[in-house]
């Protein structure tokens, strides 16, 4: 009984400190490009098709007014300016008539420009596999292979592809596929500055606080990180769920 305690305890402590070494690792590539490096690489197209889409696809993300869902609309039509014979298309789980989501995609996109006849929804996807396992059933009757640019957060792209090809396949059809992922536009303007330009009139601060004015790695580099590791923690589950599956 004892030396099963001390085995239990001895893999307990090894767990531990493999743990508290991951945890210093993650701590440091907080200081470090690797963050941004694995976030970009999930924003890429493997064999990707190259050319003037057929069909722009907008994939369904955070309702409107969010984030997400106006970036998304944003590039999608500025896509379709770009492209004035391709359809878009928008991955929604309800019609427009059904979600009051669904219809703020709908009308975000014709107050950008986009034609509603150029518009299209294609829903009845809850989810990733099941949005494009709906796109395949949309474009089975098309002639030739479509080109659909994908247009969602640069997390997204490379799981949305690979979904789409797996459903395309199931169904013995051909398909090119191109990303667009929607990378904030990033401010050109100075943002250096000395904290103490900035300070009220009054007793000086204690010289033990730093003035990060000019450290924008301080000021914003590190907390991107935290945000880039954690969609990628996040995304990386959910390609291993979704690859035990089969849908990828």
């Amino acid at each position: 009984m004892k030396a099963v305690c001390r085995l239990f305890f001895r893999v307990v402590r090894a767990a531990l400190v493999g743990l508290g070494l991951l945890t210093l690792l993650g701590a440091a590539a907080q200081f470090t490009n690797l963050p941004w490096h694995a976030y970009k690489s999930l924003s890429e197209v493997p064999g990707a098709s190259h050319g003037p889409p057929t069909h722009i696809l907008v994939m369904g993300g955070s309702g409107i007014p969010g984030e997400s869902g106006l970036a998304r609309t944003f590039f999608g039509a500025q896509a379709a300016q770009r492209n004035p014979k391709a359809e878009v298309l928008i991955a929604m789980p309800l019609g427009t008539n059904e979600s009051f989501a669904s219809r703020a995609y709908f009308d975000e996109l014709r107050l950008r420009g986009v034609p509603a006849k150029r518009l299209r929804l294609v829903a009845g996807g809850r989810n990733t596999r099941e949005q494009a396992l709906r796109l395949a059933e949309t474009l089975s009757a098309q002639a030739r292979p479509p080109l659909i640019l994908v247009v969602t957060d640069p997390y997204h792209v490379r799981r949305t592809v690979a979904c789409i090809r797996k459903a395309f396949a199931e169904k013995k059809l051909a398909v090119r596929l191109d990303g667009l992922p929607v990378f904030p536009l990033s401010i050109e303007d100075p943002l250096e500055c000395l904290a103490r330009d900035l300070d009220a009139s009054g007793p000086v601060p204690q010289p033990a606080i730093p003035d990060a004015g000019f450290s924008l790695r301080f000021r914003y580099e590190i907390w991107n990180n935290l945000g880039y590791t954690h969609s990628v923690l996040r995304e990386a589950a959910a390609l291993l769920y979704y690859r035990l599956r089969g849908w990828i």
